[in-house]
């Protein structure tokens, strides 16, 4: 088997996952890893044997695919230079920092025919898969994504971090154009938006209600599906899915509550997800979703398709979120009011 000459560009928390996953595949070599900072790079290098470089245009003539898992303000300065040395890449979501920078991406791939795909991890979920499989048509999407702060992907705020993952999710379901947005959102840790609830509504008619926070003190990943095929619900974290779906009896009409009489109703309340909406827990196969990602992006490559999160998706994702972004009404804590002087605690206090 002929191994893919592949690089990692950013050495943080994502890009030491890719970095592992890779250096242990079989059809893959994982020739070097990149990152300005030489303890990080260095690191990650000497932990699975491949060269430790500072820029990524070093990488040229050395690899045939990289992942650019560096901060989103650098994708677009990264990616562009080894697209058109020929190289295929995984970009990390969002794809880049501006519409302008995706689109530029994306026409540069098509010029140098190159293949380009986008981590929007979701899509590789299994219970996500499951779920639309189950839903039917879905006329309604509702997501909850909470996370605590951790001091990550402080350069873009909580819609272009946590919630661009379900806007991707959304416009793989092809929901039209989209014609209304409503967004709050909440700031408290002094820089971008830290909390959004936002609405989408689409010329299909599907409406998406989408709730992403990273100053929640637990974590929370979970969508729902109204269809046409009942009320699917997914927890991601726990990788469960639950079916609420119509029996026989509610499906040809004849199952009527009113119709129920008096002295059954207790009866049937017992029974009612079982006879009337029956609700089942569906297994969901063990899979980790990255890992699924690379094998759908290496695939792409040797069968010369397209990958499954495309850089048209994740220019379309992108432009999304800044639509979020731009109809934002924030609040920020403890500012409803013209706040008076409050001295720091002595040990977050700078010094010199």
């Amino acid at each position: 088997m002929k191994r893919t000459k592949v690089a990692v560009v950013g050495c943080g928390h994502l890009g030491s996952i890719h970095a592992r996953l890779l250096a242990g595949r079989a059809d893959v070599e994982l020739v070097a890893v990149v990152d300005p900072f030489a303890a990080s790079r260095d690191k990650i290098a000497g932990e699975h044997g491949c060269r430790a470089l500072t820029e990524p245009e070093e990488l040229i003539g050395l690899v045939e695919a990289a992942v650019v898992a560096a901060p989103t303000g650098r994708h677009a300065a990264v990616s562009l230079p080894l697209l058109k040395a020929g190289i295929d890449l995984l970009i990390e979501k969002p794809i880049a920092a501006t519409v302008e920078e995706a689109r530029e991406i994306v026409t540069t791939a098509r010029r140098c025919g190159r293949t380009v795909a986008v981590g929007h991890v979701e899509r590789f979920n299994p219970a996500w898969k499951m779920a639309v499989a189950r839903a039917g048509r879905i006329v309604s999407l509702e997501s909850v994504r909470l996370a605590p702060f951790t001091y990550r992907c402080m350069d873009v705020g909580v819609i272009h971090d946590l919630m661009i993952h379900d806007i991707d999710l959304v416009l793989s379901l092809e929901p039209g154009r989209l014609e209304r947005v409503d967004a709050q959102g909440l700031r408290a840790t002094g820089g971008h938006e830290d909390a959004v609830r936002a609405q989408l509504v689409f010329s299909s008619g599907l409406v998406a209600s989408l709730t992403a926070s990273r100053i929640h003190p637990t974590l929370r990943r979970g969508l729902t599906l109204w269809s046409s095929e009942g009320v699917v619900s997914v927890d991601f974290h726990a990788k469960a899915v639950e079916v609420v779906s119509p029996s026989d009896a509610v499906r040809s009409g004849a199952f009527v509550a009113t119709d129920v009489p008096v002295d059954q109703r207790a009866a049937m309340k017992e029974a009612f997800f079982k006879d009337v909406l029956p609700r089942e827990t569906l297994a969901i196969p063990e899979a980790n979703a990255i890992a699924c990602e690379h094998d759908d992006f290496l695939s792409a490559l040797r069968e010369g398709r397209q990958p499954l999160v495309p850089a048209t998706a994740g220019a379309a994702a992108l432009e999304i979120a800044n639509r979020v972004v731009d109809s934002l009404r924030t609040t920020t804590l403890g500012r409803s009011h013209v706040p008076a002087t409050v001295p720091l605690p002595s040990r977050l206090r700078r010094t010199g």
